[in-house]
């Protein structure tokens, strides 16, 4: 878990820490953070990944507010499922099974269906808005609708949905 957020949040921080100063003397710059969609609700099994991906979207929000009378805009980046090979790469937790690991990676493709070369566009049209927050997938998009409109129950409804994908993922 530590290994994980010093990656995901602590290298965000350092990022704008280096960079801010930079950017301030700019007329106009932009922060892009990548969060998740699971930087917008928990689900289980994903403790540390989430952690860190909530961690990124509280710091972009309060990062923005303080840069708001500046020239520099944050947004902050919700991605679904990005065709990368994250999960080829990915790091299992020690108690994960090897079982559980073997059938993460054939999911995989079932759930990492955008294209990277989308989710740029995506991102770019985002900054070019000055939007605060970027959803990118159809997913994304649903996850964001449910946690705000059921925002102490969507994440257990949320987590059943995603049990049910993975359920039948395999069967597609």
């Amino acid at each position: 878990m530590e290994w994980l957020i010093r990656i995901n949040f602590w290298g965000v921080i350092h990022g704008c820490k280096f960079f801010l100063p930079l950017l301030e003397k700019e007329p106009e710059a932009h922060i892009v953070n990548i969060s998740s969609v699971f930087g917008l609700f928990g689900p289980p099994g994903q403790t540390a990944y989430s952690s860190s991906k909530f961690a990124v979207r509280g710091f972009s929000e309060c990062l923005r507010e303080e840069l708001r009378a500046s020239s520099v805009r944050v947004t902050c980046v919700h991605p679904a499922g990005i065709a990368t090979r994250i999960a080829e790469n990915a790091r299992a937790g020690a108690a994960t099974r090897l079982e559980d690991q073997q059938q993460a990676r054939q999911r995989a493709p079932h759930v990492l269906r955008i294209p990277p070369e989308r989710a740029a566009a995506v991102i770019i049209r985002g900054i070019l808005r000055n939007k605060d927050r970027v959803l990118i997938g159809k997913d994304a998009y649903r996850i964001d609708f449910l946690q705000r409109l059921f925002p102490v129950r969507a994440t257990a409804i949320l987590s059943a949905w995603v049990q049910k994908q993975i359920g039948t993922a395999d069967k597609r």
